[in-house]
């Protein structure tokens, strides 16, 4: 039992870092929006400014769902798509390129999330203990 609490502290801390990390990238490839659409349309990609926007909005929507660990899988799939599209085109100008470690890091953080949910202390969680006791309550006992 105290491996699982401890995993699911670990987990929540590398939640709210993950997230804080995501938020704050998403501020800066909006700041950089010029940038960030114009590596887009070097590289080649068609409709970049309607992509790139979205693109933002699914960071910004996804670091919210990580941060409080609702649908902690989904978020971190929503994440990895987002993260690979910034990692190619965001970062893809001579300045940013040192930040693909970076993105290789968080990649790597969200495969875990990917395996192991969000632990005990997340959304998740919780609303699986108040289905589990629901389910309890409408069991008549024998």
């Amino acid at each position: 039992m105290q491996k699982s609490k401890s995993l699911s502290l670990v987990l929540f801390v590398q939640r709210t870092l993950l997230s804080l990390a995501f938020a704050f990238l998403a501020c800066g490839e909006t700041l950089h929006l010029k940038a960030f659409v114009q590596n887009a349309i070097d590289i080649g990609l068609p409709y970049a400014y309607p992509i790139c926007i979205s693109v933002l909005i699914l960071t910004f929507i996804a670091s919210v769902m990580l941060l409080i660990g609702f649908k902690t899988r989904l978020a971190a799939i929503a994440n990895i798509i987002a993260t690979l599209f910034s990692g190619f085109f965001f970062f893809a100008g001579d300045f940013n390129r040192v930040n693909i470690i970076g993105v290789l890091l968080a990649l790597a953080l969200l495969f875990g999330f990917l395996i192991l949910g969000g632990g005990q202390f997340s959304l998740d969680s919780f609303i699986q203990n108040l289905k589990e006791e629901k389910e309890a309550d409408r069991i008549p006992f024998r």
